[in-house]
């Protein structure tokens, strides 16, 4: 092809000084079949490759359309295609052997679900000693986070994302449960599916959750408990720090703080998927440590201030710091814009955030 040694063609103008030749015998015909694929889909300026992956630069005047087209074709051939920009912003087309999906084991769902349904109702016993509230507490506990798992499925579908059944994961008698999670078998293709599925799971979480603690606001409290910190909206709605919460109250106010922990622009939570579709590595990666270090300071502000314990705010931080200490590797097409009105899932995804945030109930 060039004089150039195997990859330094991308970081500069190649300096064989005519057009590119391949010499029939030089590649495989799964690798010339592949090449086919992409040609007829885009520009090739240069390509180099091994048996099992294969880097290509090319151009396309309508990038998304042209990647889609060749990430369906290629997928049927078990291989899976990314798009990123070099260091030159050059664009590159990346495509690698991909192993299919281990077959999942339903019953390990099941099983899990179960152990979570009964620790949530030992959580219920512990804290409300009474079988009633139990199953009040359990059940809309695990609605709420079945709710979130929802949307999640339903951004798959709408996306064509291959992802698992969801995981509960039981917990002490705390609150009994960790909540729950999904695998994604496969990459998520584009920024815009990467940020629905960010979006409607802690939606549909949010607003079963508001109706939770709607309706419980309008239950009795006389088995009633207290938090030490609510969601800011409802502090600011009753302006009752010591209010009694009752199961269903209790519930959706926890499953509130946790959505606007989820809600976070940091690392992968799925408020971080959010934000990585609309920036790129490097800002998101600084975003990430913004939001880890802003959350560790403000959280050991009360420290120096009353000496009390440190703060579930520094927590979080600390969590983020430890947890993400790595970029998000992004959407498959990492490339192609998104349309602007998707910046309105990241402005709705802050407010929910904000109504959400936890606040302490004693200063």
């Amino acid at each position: 092809m060039s004089s150039l040694s195997f990859g330094e063609l991308f970081e500069g103008e190649c300096r064989c000084g005519g057009d590119m030749v391949v010499v029939e015998e030089e590649i495989s015909k799964e690798f010339k079949e592949l090449l086919g694929i992409i040609y007829r889909n885009f520009e090739v300026l240069d390509f180099k490759g091994t048996e099992r992956e294969l880097e290509v630069e090319v151009e396309s005047e309508e990038l998304k359309r042209s990647f889609l087209s060749v990430y369906n074709e290629l997928k049927i051939r078990g291989y899976i295609a990314a798009l990123r920009r070099g260091k030159n912003k050059a664009i590159k087309l990346l495509v690698i052997k991909f192993p299919p999906p281990k077959a999942e084991r339903p019953w390990i769902n099941v099983i899990l679900l179960v152990i979570t349904a009964c620790t949530t109702l030992w959580a219920g016993l512990y804290i409300f000693k009474n079988p009633i509230s139990a199953f009040v507490l359990s059940s809309s506990l695990l609605a709420i986070l079945g709710a979130h798992e929802a949307g999640h499925r339903l951004a798959a579908k709408r996306n064509d994302i291959e992802i698992s059944n969801p995981y509960f994961i039981p917990a002490p008698p705390i609150l009994g449960t960790f909540g729950a999670v999904i695998t994604i078998k496969r990459p998520i293709k584009t920024r815009e599916a990467m940020m629905q599925m960010g979006f409607l799971g802690p939606v549909l979480g949010f607003l079963l959750a508001l109706l939770c603690t709607i309706f419980g606001l309008f239950g009795s409290t006389e088995t009633g408990v207290t938090l030490p910190a609510l969601p800011a909206f409802l502090l600011v709605l009753t302006r009752n720090p010591s209010m009694q919460l009752n199961p269903l109250l209790f519930s959706g106010c926890v499953m509130m703080m946790v959505t606007a922990l989820n809600l976070l622009p940091a690392g992968q939570l799925d408020g971080g998927h959010i934000f990585r579709g609309l920036l790129d590595a490097g800002k998101h990666y600084k975003l990430t440590q913004t939001v880890g270090f802003s959350l560790l300071l403000i959280g050991l502000v009360p420290v120096f201030i009353t000496g009390s314990s440190i703060s579930y705010l520094s927590v979080w931080g600390i969590l983020i710091l430890l947890l993400f200490s790595r970029p998000h590797p992004g959407a498959l097409d990492d490339v192609s814009s998104v349309p602007q009105r998707y910046r309105l899932l990241a402005a709705i995804s802050i407010i929910i955030l904000i109504l959400c945030m936890p606040l302490p109930t004693q200063l």
